[in-house]
């Protein structure tokens, strides 16, 4: 179990921005992405300079090939030689974002662009450790998050609201739950501001990061050991006084069909609008790169991406709630291992096509647990 010294966990609460205060957050949003963007277009230059050089090119080659362990230290630290040669290091980054947080000191602040600086070299960092092989720029309305890294400065909480840098923004004025009522009393890390698209339009919110652990309130529950089985579609549970089995939270069939007829419109009107990209018998051509939408197809998409919204929230609280319901069976739960070790190892056949989701059950179960103080062995 972890320290609840280093335990963390998130609050999140729903802005009520004014129209004016939007359009500020908008324009700020836009302003950081450029800036993201701007900062990975620079460091990918820096790294192609680097992947071009021989010394590079030898040191991956034989990073491949060795397994001896301190032959592979010895080229780790040449690697880390030529990151710091070509200023890829974190620290690299973090200081070449200060000129554009000076220039657009109006719309953002030190914390922000040292998070965005952050970002920028972790997908750098993939790019030279191997882990991936391409990165990509934000495109508009992309970027989803902008983080302090204290209640101190930047982004903070204050009486109940958003305050930014001349921005004043009271959460929704709805009576706060208990759980939020007893959240609010611990200790707040850092907060930041999440922009989602919800019916086709933006919504703000303010996560709070806060110390110590999720409240949990007293509930009569079973003492002992827990046995668990989970299948596909199915989850056992014996315990000494009950034997149990529960079917797994599915899809909803009704949004499942809405997303099927929009998907097949979309791939209708997407090749009648670009049929040089497509192969006689209907297959895409490979290495088709210009697309045409008709405005429709666009229309189209965004009530697709409102659907799959939609049918991830309501099937994330129906396994919610089956966990808190299964948590209370006991103290001690062990899970059967079926070719997977952990929650978040779990394999399921890619030519079965399942809508029940249970490798994310796992870890919603494995979550609710914790905040109980609770075990989920394998």
């Amino acid at each position: 179990m972890s320290d609840p010294e280093n335990q963390y966990f998130v609050l999140t609460l729903p802005l009520k921005p004014e129209l004016w205060q939007q359009d500020i957050l908008e324009k700020r949003f836009e302003v950081n992405r450029q800036i993201y963007n701007a900062l990975l277009d620079k460091a990918v230059k820096q790294y192609k300079q680097m992947a071009q050089t021989k010394a590079y090119r030898t040191n991956r080659e034989k990073l491949l090939h060795t397994a001896e362990k301190e032959e592979r230290k010895k080229l780790l630290q040449e690697r880390d030689a030529l990151v710091e040669k070509y200023r890829l290091r974190s620290f690299d980054i973090c200081r070449e974002a200060t000129q554009y947080r000076q220039h657009f000191k109006e719309h953002t602040d030190s914390p922000i662009v040292q998070n965005l600086a952050s970002e920028v070299w972790q997908a750098i960092d993939g790019l030279v450790k191997g882990t991936a092989n391409q990165v990509y720029p934000k495109k508009q309305g992309q970027l989803k998050t902008l983080s302090g890294k204290t209640n101190r400065s930047s982004v903070k909480f204050r009486e109940d609201s958003l305050v930014w840098k001349g921005l004043n923004i009271p959460v929704d004025k709805r009576k706060l739950t208990w759980y939020e009522e007893q959240a609010l009393k611990q200790e707040i890390r850092y907060c930041r501001i999440k922009r989602t698209v919800i019916r086709g339009k933006d919504r703000y919110f303010l996560e709070i990061v806060l110390k110590g652990s999720v409240p949990v309130k007293e509930k009569p529950e079973a003492p002992g050991t827990v046995g668990l089985d989970i299948g596909r579609q199915k989850l056992s549970l014996v315990s000494q006084d009950n034997t149990s089995v529960y079917i797994l939270p599915i899809k909803n069939q009704g949004l499942e069909f809405k997303k099927r007829k929009l998907s097949q419109y979309m791939e209708r009107s997407r090749k009648s609008m670009n049929p040089e990209n497509y192969h006689p018998n209907g297959r895409i051509k490979k290495g088709s790169a210009h697309w045409v939408y008709s405005r429709n197809y666009q229309k189209a998409r965004k009530q697709y991406q409102e659907l799959c919204r939609k049918q991830t929230v309501l099937q994330k609280q129906a396994q919610y709630r089956l966990a808190g319901k299964i948590s209370s069976s006991g103290t001690c739960f062990y899970i059967e291992e079926t070719g997977s070790a952990k929650a978040d190892e779990v394999k399921i056949d890619p030519s079965y096509r399942t809508n029940t989701a249970p490798a994310r059950f796992l870890k919603i179960l494995e979550y609710k647990l914790n905040q109980q103080g609770k075990q989920l062995l394998f």
